[in-house]
This record gives C-alpha cells, sequence and structure tokens, in this order.
C-alpha cells in the first residue's frame, strides 16, 4: 500500500509502485455524506489505486484521499484496511501518534479513505539533510513518539507489521519538525489473528522471529522501531532490504547469530541455515549462496558493492575518535546503544517491550547506574533457563560413545523446541 504524503514526499516511495487507472482526474469533486472533495493532485500511485490531495469545499481543509480499486481482488485486502482503520479511528491520533483518518465513502464503486495530510517521510528527510545522520537528541524524540504509538497499538489490540522509513511521516518540517505519525494500516493485523507463518514485514525491517517461522506477538514492531532508530543513526539501513539471504547475514554480522534452540523450532529455519553435525560447536551455520539457491531455488542478490559488510553492533555505534566528544555525549552513547541491544534481541520473547522501552535511560534521559552498563529489562515470560533441560552427568561408557551423544544431545535439542513451542502458546 503506498504512503500518505504531500507532494513533497521522496519520489522513491511512488516511483516503485505500479500505474494503475483511475477515472478520477484532477479537478474532479469526490462527494460523500457530509463533504464535497476537489482534487488537487496525485502523489502517489500502486497496485490498489491512487493517493489524492483535496480540499474540503465546506472547510477549505486539505486532506489526503486513497481512492482503492473497484476490483474484487483485492476486496478482502481492504476489508481489512477498513477495519483496522476504524479501530484507529477512536484514538487521540495527534497523542497516539497515528495517522489521523477522517471517514470512508464510495466513489463510482471506489471505496475512498481520506486522512490528514503530512509532510514528508524520514527517506526524505535525510536526502534533505543530505544524508547526515540525526542528533542523538533528534532521535529520541522520534523513538520516543513511535514508541507511544507501539504501546496505543498494542491496548487496542493491533501489530503494525510495516513500520519502515517511508511509513514514519514528518507532520509539519517548518512548524513541529521532529514530530512524527505512523502511517499506512493496509498490512496490519489484530493480535488475535496473529498465525504461525505469515510473510509480514518488509525485508531489512523484519525480525528474526518472522524470518524463521517462530511464534511472535507485537514485539516484532519493536524490532523495527529499533531498525528506524540505526537508521537514523547511521544513515542508512541497517540490514540488506533487497534480500532475505543478505538480510539474514548482515543480522548475524551485526548481532550474532540466533541460538540453537530457536533455530531449531523455526518453521523456516531450513531455508537459510544447516546444521553441522560437529560436536561442541553450534548445530547450525548459515548457508552459503550456493546452498541457499539450490534450497530455495533462488539465488540470493550479491551484496551491494558500494557498502561494507555491517560491524558489530558495538562497533557501530561506537564513540568519537579519541573519545572527544561534548559532555554528556558518551553516557548518551552507551544507552543509546544498550537500548538498541534490546530492542534487537534476537529472541522476541526476550526482547524489550514498548512500554519498558518508553522508560529506558535512553529516553528518559535517566542518570545511568555507576556500574556503566544497564541490566537487560525484559517481559514477564517464561524464562528460556528454565526450558532448557540440565545436562546429564552420565557415566563413562555414555560419553566415550560419539554417536550415541550426538544422538542425545540431538534429542534434547528435540525436547527443548517443544517446551519453546509449549510456553509460547500458553503465554
Amino acid at each position: 500500500m503506498s504512503s500518505w504524503t504531500s507532494s513533497e514526499s521522496s519520489a522513491s516511495s511512488v516511483s516503485s509502485m505500479k500505474v494503475t487507472r483511475s477515472e478520477v482526474k484532477i479537478g474532479k469533486v469526490l462527494y460523500s455524506k457530509s463533504n464535497a472533495y476537489s482534487v488537487l493532485d496525485f502523489i502517489g500511485e500502486g497496485c490498489y489505486g491512487k493517493v489524492a490531495v483535496c480540499k474540503s469545499l465546506d472547510t477549505s481543509e486539505m486532506v489526503a484521499i486513497k481512492i482503492l480499486k473497484n476490483d474484487p481482488s483485492i476486496k478482502q485486502d481492504t476489508d481489512k484496511e477498513l477495519s483496522m482503520l476504524k479501530m484507529i479511528r477512536d484514538m487521540d491520533a495527534d497523542s497516539a501518534n497515528v495517522v489521523k483518518f477522517f471517514e470512508q465513502f464510495e466513489h463510482e464503486g471506489n471505496i475512498c479513505l481520506v486522512f490528514e495530510v503530512l509532510d514528508c517521510d524520514l527517506i526524505y528527510l535525510l536526502e534533505e539533510r543530505q544524508r547526515q545522520p540525526l542528533s542523538l537528541d533528534e532521535i529520541r524524540v522520534i523513538a520516543h513518539q513511535l514508541l507511544v504509538a507501539l504501546v496505543t497499538l498494542k491496548r487496542v489490540g493491533i501489530l503494525h507489521t510495516d513500520i519502515k522509513p517511508d511509513n514514519i511521516m514528518i507532520v509539519n518540517r517548518k512548524e513541529q519538525p521532529l514530530k512524527v505519525k505512523l502511517i499506512d494500516f493496509g498490512n496490519a493485523i489484530p493480535a488475535s489473528k496473529i498465525k504461525l507463518g505469515l510473510e509480514i514485514q518488509p525485508v531489512g525491517y523484519r525480525a528474526p522471529e518472522i524470518t524463521l517461522g517462530l511464534p511472535y506477538n507485537e514485539n516484532i514492531d519493536v524490532w523495527s522501531v529499533g531498525c528506524i532508530m540505526a537508521f537514523l543513526f547511521l544513515p542508512g539501513n541497517l540490514f540488506a532490504v533487497n534480500c532475505e539471504y543478505q538480510m539474514m547475514k548482515h543480522i548475524i554480522c551485526v548481532l550474532g547469530q540466533p541460538e540453537d534452540h530457536l533455530l531449531h523450532a523455526g518453521k523456516y529455519t531450513e531455508n537459510y541455515f544447516t546444521e553441522d553435525e560437529e560436536v561442541g560447536v553450534s548445530q547450525y551455520r548459515l548457508m552459503t549462496p550456493e546452498e541457499f539457491e539450490a534450497a530455495n531455488n533462488e539465488k540470493p542478490k550479491n551484496q551491494d558493492a558500494c557498502r561494507e559488510l555491517p560491524k558489530p553492533l558495538e562497533d557501530l555505534i561506537q564513540l568519537p575518535p579519541g573519545g572527544d566528544c561534548a559532555e554528556g555525549e558518551l553516557d548518551n552513547r552507551k544507552a543509546f546503544l544498550d537500548l538498541l541491544k534490546q530492542m534487537l534481541h534476537l529472541d522476541g520473547h526476550q526482547r524489550i517491550s514498548a512500554s519498558q522501552a518508553l522508560r529506558h535511560p535512553f529516553i528518559t534521559m535517566a542518570q545511568q547506574p555507576d556500574s556503566g552498563s544497564l541490566s537487560p529489562v525484559t517481559d514477564k515470560e517464561v524464562s528460556l533457563d528454565q526450558l532448557r533441560i540440565p545436562a546429564s552427568n552420565g557415566n563413562a561408557d555414555l560419553k566415550s560413545n560419539k554417536s550415541m551423544l550426538k544422538r542425545i544431545r540431538k534429542f534434547l535439542r528435540r525436547v527443548t523446541a517443544a517446551f519453546y513451542r509449549m510456553a509460547t502458546l500458553l503465554h
């Protein structure tokens, strides 16, 4: 689905969408039951329809109207988006930091959705700043608003599932340069409709549990916001956005490999990882590009030639050379890095929640402990330590039997994975 942007929005989010035919033209008047809207311009087209900037003839207010195609093949998606928008319409959109949805109506069989007009997305913002990174203070302000949006969505039982730079809009660069809103609920899902194995979230902003086919919850959106914060700091995408294999490779480079019990439980692990039977090391390793192609009948895209292979997160958020930094910058960087680590935890059920992240020192600007490191804050989930089966002492004959030891370890991994699935389902 397209974003609702002003005419100054990034060209990339418009040019990437397929052009569709529509009878609605500039100058046309669209009538709802309570208003009439004059079409001034079109700012985006996609496979679902087009987005127009319109003027209310009753109030002279500018609005953005998404005109959806009258196509039976997309009716289910349209109905789903409408149900999500009706849920967010009851929110205080300004305090929840989500796009304001006004009304819906039909025009010549096409469903029209009326929204507030916003200024530009984060991609355009960085381009306007000539790709210069935002300061940590600016990132803090934006992160706070996005986390508030996630907390509000969780209260009404919605997962956005499509958080990326072009779905986060600046409201007004002149009057409110850092006021942002989350837009585009076309891919949002109710928490009650969570289904294992759904292909959701954009590549590069997709949580590991979605890629691997593990149980998931609202924390997949927390992962995406963590990626947004890194995007604003670097500036640029933290993980590859054009290839799922490269994305997973980058995740491992930056954060390390997901633990074996997660990989063993993943429905799609075998699409990216192969089992290693060597005793004493991880049972899994990332496939080579050739192995990935053979397993998936798809050749992974090459690493972008102008981009270096990602470094560990600690190296990406490093201090200025020689430790030369303004007063408070050292603590600011440490807090930023600590929050990113918790938002980008590879295990979704140990990842910090949006409400917990709002209480983190980087967001609150609270004084950090004297120890210099922050203890991770996690939801009250079932501890993975409780799910792991203690190692058996065994006897000398058993230990000496390498083949038997392999079978026992494989059995224990299966039991651990079963416990993990059961715990996540019960939670």
